[in-house]
């Protein structure tokens, strides 16, 4: 069973890229074309909202295939649009899937005892019906909020270890009041470094013959000095790095949390989400030639940070 470290390691080397592109869509800010097309052909709601998040989704995942190590849909905002967006939030992870592109779905789940299991069987573990099991929303890695106790976590890394799929903890988040709770002292060190404690312990649960370990933890680009103190305490741990690029983060910022493994720099995931779509666009060849070209253009600074 190949597990997700390794997999990931695998798109990091063939894309030569260690950005993620992550889909956070808002129907309302789609280009003018988008919304007049997908109007155009749609009588109710749930029609529009279908047709307008999949030719976006659609767009979104050929201008990122091949250029980015994975893609971290966001189920919130396709939540927010009900049936209609889960189903399209579906179709998404299993396209990109499909393509062989790795996807780490941000959910940030986390609740006790059989809640926590129940959460875990909808994105890894499965759910059981009529006697088989099936996956409603499988993807290769889901974030997980720790802050109801380590206990909580424990549904959600059995699942993996079980399945080869990874996880990301929340640690050390890139929002300005993370510090509030992440940065208390108790104990003689922050509510971080407790998390991290906890991390280093478990990593070698979903450790890769690639080294790296599949046990994640999100660690936000924003905090470059914490981000080198965390990979210190945590030498094989996969980071995904959020702040990069509209948050304000640099790419030497970014690539602070890198690790080293057989010699080469590596061991994190570097977010970028509506940074990937700025600029205009009258059609569908225009709006993937913008997200192709801003992912480029993040890819280029993390490579030059890196080197």
């Amino acid at each position: 069973m190949t597990t997700f470290a390794d997999h990931l390691q695998a798109s990091i080397e063939k894309t030569s890229s260690a950005l993620i592109a992550g889909c956070d869509p808002v129907i309302e800010k789609f280009p003018a074309f988008l919304l007049e097309e997908a109007s155009a052909k749609t009588k109710s709601d749930d029609d529009f909202i279908d047709r307008a998040l999949s030719m976006f989704c659609e767009t979104f995942l050929a201008a990122v295939v091949g250029r980015v190590a994975a893609v971290k849909p966001n189920i919130a905002f396709f939540e927010q649009y009900g049936l209609a967006g889960l189903s399209v939030f579906k179709r998404f992870c299993e396209h990109a899937r499909a393509a062989g592109v790795p996807v780490i779905i941000d959910a940030k789940r986390g609740d006790i005892g059989s809640t926590a299991a129940a959460y875990s069987s909808a994105f890894i573990g499965g759910t059981k019906v009529r006697g088989h099991s099936f996956v409603p929303f499988e993807c290769d890695a889901l974030t997980i909020n720790p802050f109801l106790g380590f206990d909580t976590l424990e549904p959600f890394v059995t699942d993996c270890e079980r399945t080869g799929k990874g996880l990301f903890i929340l640690l050390q988040t890139s929002n300005p009041g993370a510090k509030d709770i992440q940065g208390l002292e108790c104990g003689g060190k922050t509510v971080s470094g407790h998390i991290a404690d906890w991390l280093a312990t478990n990593a070698s649960r979903l450790e890769g013959a690639s080294g790296w370990s599949g046990l994640g933890a999100v660690v936000g680009a924003s905090y470059p000095d914490e981000a080198r103190a965390l990979r210190k305490l945590l030498p094989t741990t996969f980071f995904l790095m959020p702040g990069f690029g509209a948050q304000g983060a640099a790419a030497d910022d970014a690539v602070a949390g890198f690790g080293v493994q057989n010699g080469k720099r590596g061991g994190a995931l570097v977010n970028v989400s509506r940074g990937l779509l700025e600029g205009a666009s009258t059609s569908v060849e225009e709006l993937k030639a913008v997200i192709v070209a801003n992912t480029d253009k993040f890819n280029g600074q993390l490579r030059a940070a890196l080197s």
